[in-house]
């Protein structure tokens, strides 16, 4: 129960800082945009590294030289398995990195505004067309604006750590139509921070993986077609082979 109170005060502190805060990153981003994406980053980060060290939350990163280098925009493909994935991944992307995600999860105060604040977009998945559409403008975002994205193609979380359901092959599109390069990445454990013992924060170690990634620059049509099975399988992989990792 203290772990669940302190993560609940670190984000009453977060709410407080935002009624300046958020103001001020929206007046930087009118002068440089760049800028104010560039403090709204800063104060996730901030945010969400607090959380996990109250939380008790340890993360192992495995393949960390796969991360792009800045100013280099990729496209990260991940499995899902509870809130705590965005926390534990999010301050380890090294420049700026927004979301595909859930439209409830943008309209909720506070995490909302600031996960739209670093670019992160809304995917309505009961709508095919408006999704189609968020999929192509977050490609635009890749492309055209140097912000690398990021997106859980199995469209909802896997409720058994482990496994990996079947990825929406529309997902794919944010990498291959703007030809950018793909990382798969494999996260394991995070589920056990608070999903599996709601609404109860426990002390976890966790392992993200990021693996080879694939260039889509070049791919034939057939393996366009084969990509999200190939993911899939490499994110699979690595998530079973993490999994023991976690009590080691």
């Amino acid at each position: 129960m203290i772990r669940l109170i302190l993560c609940f005060f670190v984000l009453l502190i977060a709410f407080v800082l935002t009624v300046v805060a958020f103001p001020l990153s929206r007046l930087i981003r009118l002068i440089n945009r760049r800028a104010g994406d560039l403090f709204s980053l800063r104060f996730v980060t901030t945010t969400f590294r607090a959380l996990l060290f109250v939380g008790g939350v340890h993360v192992e990163f495995i393949g960390k030289e796969h991360l792009p280098k800045k100013g280099e925009a990729v496209v990260y493909i991940s499995n899902h398995l509870g809130v705590f994935d965005i926390v534990a991944l999010y301050p380890e992307f090294p420049d700026l990195t927004g979301f595909v995600a859930k439209k409830e999860i943008l309209s909720w105060p506070l995490i909302g505004w600031w996960l739209k604040a670093v670019n992160s977009l809304p995917l309505d998945r009961k709508d095919p067309r408006s999704g189609f559409r968020t999929i192509f403008k977050a490609a635009d975002y890749v492309e055209k604006e140097g912000i690398s994205m990021v997106i859980f193609p199995e469209g909802t979380r896997s409720r058994k750590d482990g496994d990996v359901l079947p990825f929406h092959k529309g997902s794919f599109k944010l990498a291959t139509t703007p030809k950018a390069r793909l990382i798969p990445v494999a996260i394991t454990n995070t589920s056990a921070v608070f999903e599996d013992h709601l609404p109860f924060i426990r002390s976890q170690k966790v392992v993200i993986e990021f693996c080879e990634p694939i260039e889509t620059a070049d791919l034939t049509r057939e393996e366009e077609k084969d990509l999200p099975v190939k993911v899939h399988d490499i994110i699979e992989e690595r998530v079973r082979a993490n999994h023991p990792a976690v009590n080691k």
